[in-house]
């Protein structure tokens, strides 16, 4: 069977479960909405050894009437046999349809029949900021929901990955990602261990990629993810040294900029580093916030640049006299930056598959 015509099948198939009309069911939220109308359509993966010891734990989801789910592929990878559990009922997955080893991503055949499917959408259209929902199995706990938004469209190494705010664990992995039409646009894949709420799902439109495949589960290996960029260990970008630029008297004092040294302590050269300066009023509330892009400027490993950062928030005050003076406060956040040459050495991975 071939994934495209699996893909177009399911892009034209919508779940159908009656909505109620009453009341009640005209205050059910979108997320309620979503998790009742596609959980029926995802399953739970138990790969076991040929000893039916457990390797591993994942979650699925049926994209065709006939059985055919959609989880990722070092879920299986290694196992001689797949357990598949759906609606209170045991059963296997028979073989592998689709797989290459670039994707994390495996089709399956499963022993069960009229299955409901989940309805795919076009992911090359995710925006940043749009609404999640993640359906699953974390930690075997069937049926659980998880909500947050579209962080960021990431491009690392040779994987395309939406980067997801809302939580998954081990045992997600596999898992629907939707939007708030309640079409799935990713499968929950990886998480980040040296974050919060750094999560990574794999774009629904990789379907169209997966060739047929005759390999054995335990041959279902895909490869290393190649996270480099994403690995980089931001405590090593950091400024210090920073000078307070003061403007004209008014509603206190108007702070014009900040002067800092921007230090590179990675064993890499950067580029393209973004900033966020939050500003807050003496009783801790934010008064305001400034983004700046230093767009073409880089810093070799282990070197330092001095940068100025425009600041133009009135009613700000960081000295004055008395000793009951309320300071305001200021905090310099390193949001990114780009990798543009290695200049040895390398970080830990701090992805894990899930």
């Amino acid at each position: 069977m071939k994934v495209a015509t699996v893909f177009s099948a399911a892009l034209a198939l919508t779940t159908a479960f009656p909505a109620s009309h009453d009341a009640a069911g005209a205050q059910e939220s979108v997320t309620a909405r979503i998790a009742r109308e596609n959980l029926p359509a995802v399953v739970t993966l138990v790969a076991v050894d040929d000893h039916d010891q457990p390797l591993a734990l994942g979650s699925g989801f049926f994209i065709t009437r006939d059985g055919v789910l959609v989880t990722n592929a070092h879920v299986v990878g290694g196992a001689t046999k797949i357990l598949v559990r759906w609606r209170g009922r045991t059963g296997t997955a028979g073989r592998i349809l689709n797989f290459a080893r670039k994707h994390d991503l495996v089709t399956l055949q499963t022993s069960f029949d009229s299955t409901p499917a989940v309805s795919l959408a076009d992911s090359d259209k995710v925006v940043v900021g749009q609404d999640v929902i993640v359906l699953g199995s974390p930690q075997g706990l069937e049926g659980t929901v998880s909500t947050g938004i579209v962080g960021g469209l990431r491009t690392l190494g040779a994987a395309r990955l939406l980067q997801i705010t809302a939580p998954i664990s081990p045992g997600s992995s596999g898992g629907p990602v939707f939007d708030s039409t309640g079409r799935v646009i990713g499968i929950a894949t990886a998480t980040s261990s040296k974050g919060q709420n750094l999560n990574f799902a794999l774009p629904v439109n990789l379907l169209r990629d997966l060739p047929p495949a005759a390999v054995t589960f335990a041959a279902a290996k895909p490869a290393a993810l190649e996270l480099r960029e994403g690995s980089r260990l931001k405590d090593l970008v950091y400024f210090n040294n920073v000078i307070e630029q003061f403007g004209i008297f008014a509603e206190g004092t108007t702070l014009n900029s900040l002067t800092a040294s921007l230090q590179n302590r990675t064993a890499e050269t950067i580029a393209d580093v973004k900033v966020l300066v939050v500003i807050r009023n003496p009783r801790g509330e934010v008064l305001d916030f400034h983004l700046r892009d230093f767009k073409g400027m880089t810093i070799p490993p282990g070197l330092a640049k001095q940068v100025s950062i425009p600041i133009s928030t009135r009613g700000f005050r960081t000295w004055g006299f008395g000793a009951d003076y309320l300071n305001g406060t200021y905090e310099i956040r390193l949001l990114d930056y780009r990798i543009v040459g290695a200049g040895g050495g390398s970080a830990e991975d701090p992805f894990k598959r899930r």
